[in-house]
Parts: structure tokens; sequence; C-alpha cells
């Protein structure tokens, strides 16, 4: 799934691409911090999910901005950054 006509990517994963930089895509949009440790770490949302325990869903929400990354439970956020390998703060 392309995010943008123009993208170089056919997969989708904008926090992978080498145009886009910490936080920011290619467009400088915004992009969550989960959406970036995940596309780095070129899981799927499903992928992630099933190593975090952590309900679909709610990860397609910290996502797409729907859910307020800062607010999350320290479990998700814990159980996040353990399958992302990366320091809770990271998402943050």
């Amino acid at each position: 799934m392309k995010r943008y006509q123009d993208c170089i990517r056919t997969d989708g994963m904008c926090g992978a691409c080498s145009l886009s930089n910490r936080g920011l895509d290619c467009h400088n949009n915004k992009i969550s911090s989960i959406l970036y440790n995940r596309s780095v770490m070129g899981m799927t949302q499903k992928e992630l999910s099933e190593k975090s325990g952590v309900n679909i869903r709610q990860i397609q929400k910290y996502e797409s901005g729907e859910y307020d990354v800062g607010n999350m439970t320290l479990k998700n956020a814990i159980l996040l950054s353990e399958a992302l390998e990366c320091d809770v703060r990271d998402l943050l």
C-alpha cells in the first residue's frame, strides 16, 4: 500500500524509507513513534500484535493518531517497547 502517489516504496513502510526522518515521513507529515519503530523493525501490525500481545486495533489507533501514544497504559508501553526492541521513552 503506497501512502503517497510519488512514494518510492511499495510496502507503505514510511518509517523505514530513506527519505523519512525520525517522526516525519518523506512529505514531512508526522508519523507515530510506534509506526516508525515498527517500520524500522520491518514488522507488520499483525506481527507486532502477536509478538507484544497488544490488540491489533489498539496498535492501529495509536499509529493513526486516534489514540494518544503518551496516554497508553504502562503495560502496553512495556509490551510494545519489548516487542520493538526499543526503550519505552522512544515510544512517547
